[in-house]
C-alpha cells in the first residue's frame, strides 16, 4: 500500500517554505524515490498544486500495480487500457469517476513512464517506436500523445460557458464583510474580463499593475493596457491586455479595502510583541485568516459555495453552473464571438495570445458555445 503525504515547510530547488509538495510512501514508510525525482523535475516548471495533482495520479497508479502484483517494468499497452477502464468503472460515489479524470490519470502515468525511460530507470518501457512496450507519439511541440488520453465521454467539451447574468447572480452570495465582498467581486472580474486562471489571479502583485493615471488615459483613448503575468500555467510569462476600468477598480480595492486585512495582521503581530512575524505580502489579494496571498483553492471553493447558495435560493438552476475556471471559459467564448462578429479570420489565434493556450486543440471546449445565440 502507498500513502500520499505533503510537506508543511520544505526547501526545494532554491525555494524556501514550500508547503504542499508531495511525497509517496510505501507501507514501511520508505519514500518512493523514483516518483520523488519525477515530482522535483515537474516542480521546475509547475506550481506545487499541479505537482500534487500529478502525485495523486501516480499514487493511484502505484497502488494499482501493487494490487495486480506487477512492477512498473512489467506493464504494457494492454495493462494501461485495462487500468483506464478500471478507473472509469469505479463506484459513482467516488468523485474521480469521470471520463475526464481517467484521461488525466493516464496522461500523467504515460508521461511518468516516458520520464522513467529517458532517465534510464526503466529501459524500453515507453518511447516513440515499436522497441518500447508503451508506444507514444511526440508532437512538434514535444508533447506526448497516447490512445488512452482520449476522453470518450467528452464531458469537458459539453460544458456550457457561464453567462454574464449567472456570474452576476453569484456575486451576491459571496462573503458578507465589506472588504471581502469587494475582493470576491474583483477576483471574479479578473477571471471574466482578463481570462485569468485562479492561480494567476491569486498571484497578481501590486507592482504588476499599470498606474492609475495610465488607466484613466486608456479609458479616454478607448484602449487596453498590458499586464505582464509572471506566474502562469507552466510558469511561462505572458502579457494580457486589460481594460482601464478593471485597473482602476483594482487600485480602489488596494487603497480602500486591502488595508483592512493588512492592518489587522499587523495588530495581531504587535500584540504578540513580534512585529517582524508579519511582513505585508506584495500580492493584491490576501487571505483574511493568514494575511498572506489567497490560495487558488480558496477562491475556487468560495465561487462554488456561492453558486450552490444561489441554486438553493432559487436564483440559479443546477444547469446554470458557474465555477472558477468557467470564468476563463466565459472570457474565451466572448472574445471568440467578438472577433467572429468583426469578420476576423483565424479568430482563435488572436484569442490564444491573450489566454495563453498552447494550441488550437486546447481551445476545443470553447469552439461550439461561441455560436450560441443566448450567450451574452
Amino acid at each position: 500500500m502507498t500513502y500520499l503525504r505533503k510537506t508543511s515547510n520544505a526547501k526545494l530547488l532554491g525555494h524556501s517554505g514550500v508547503k504542499g509538495f508531495p511525497l509517496i510512501l510505501w507501507s514501511d514508510y520508505q519514500v518512493d524515490f523514483n516518483s520523488l525525482k519525477y515530482f522535483l523535475s515537474e516542480f521546475r516548471h509547475n506550481e506545487v498544486q499541479s505537482v500534487f495533482t500529478y502525485a495523486r495520479h501516480i499514487n493511484d497508479f502505484l497502488s494499482q500495480l501493487e494490487v495486480d502484483g506487477k512492477a512498473v517494468s512489467e506493464i504494457d499497452e494492454d495493462w494501461l487500457r485495462t487500468y483506464r477502464d478500471e478507473v472509469r468503472k469505479r463506484p459513482e460515489s467516488e468523485k474521480e469517476n469521470t471520463e475526464n479524470y481517467a484521461s488525466q490519470v493516464l496522461r500523467t502515468v504515460v508521461n511518468y513512464c516516458y520520464w522513467l525511460t529517458n532517465e534510464g530507470i526503466e529501459s524500453y518501457l515507453c518511447g516513440p517506436s515499436k522497441l518500447y512496450k508503451i508506444q507514444v507519439v511526440i508532437t512538434d511541440r514535444g508533447k506526448l500523445m497516447h490512445s488512452t488520453f482520449k476522453n470518450e465521454d467528452k464531458d469537458k467539451q459539453k460544458q456550457q460557458a457561464p453567462r454574464s447574468s449567472w456570474i452576476e447572480v453569484i456575486k451576491a452570495f459571496g462573503p458578507k464583510r465589506a472588504d471581502l465582498v469587494k475582493r470576491f467581486e474583483l477576483m471574479i472580474d479578473w477571471g471574466v474580463h482578463a481570462g485569468l486562471r485562479p492561480k494567476e489571479i491569486c498571484n497578481l502583485k501590486i507592482e504588476q499593475l499599470p498606474l492609475r493615471e495610465s488607466a484613466e488615459r486608456a479609458i479616454v483613448d478607448e484602449r487596453l493596457l498590458p499586464v505582464k503575468l509572471t506566474l502562469t500555467k507552466g510558469r511561462k510569462p505572458r502579457t494580457v491586455r486589460v481594460y482601464g476600468g478593471l485597473i482602476l477598480a483594482t487600485w480602489d480595492y488596494i487603497e480602500l479595502y486591502r488595508p483592512v486585512v493588512v492592518n489587522e495582521h499587523k495588530r495581531l503581530a504587535k500584540m504578540k510583541k513580534d512585529q517582524s512575524s508579519y511582513g505585508e505580502p506584495t500580492e493584491i489579494f490576501l487571505s483574511s485568516k493568514s494575511g498572506l496571498k489567497l490560495d487558488p483553492v480558496s477562491l475556487s471553493t468560495s465561487i462554488r459555495t456561492a453558486f450552490k447558495a444561489a441554486v438553493s435560493s432559487g436564483k440559479l438552476t443546477p444547469a446554470e453552473r458557474v465555477w472558477a475556471h468557467g470564468l476563463r471559459h466565459h472570457f474565451t467564448t466572448r472574445e471568440l464571438k467578438i472577433w467572429d462578429d468583426k469578420g476576423q479570420k483565424n479568430a482563435e489565434r488572436l484569442v490564444m495570445q491573450q489566454t495563453g493556450h498552447s494550441s488550437i486543440d486546447t481551445m476545443e471546449p470553447y469552439m461550439s458555445d461561441r455560436y450560441s445565440e443566448d450567450f451574452e
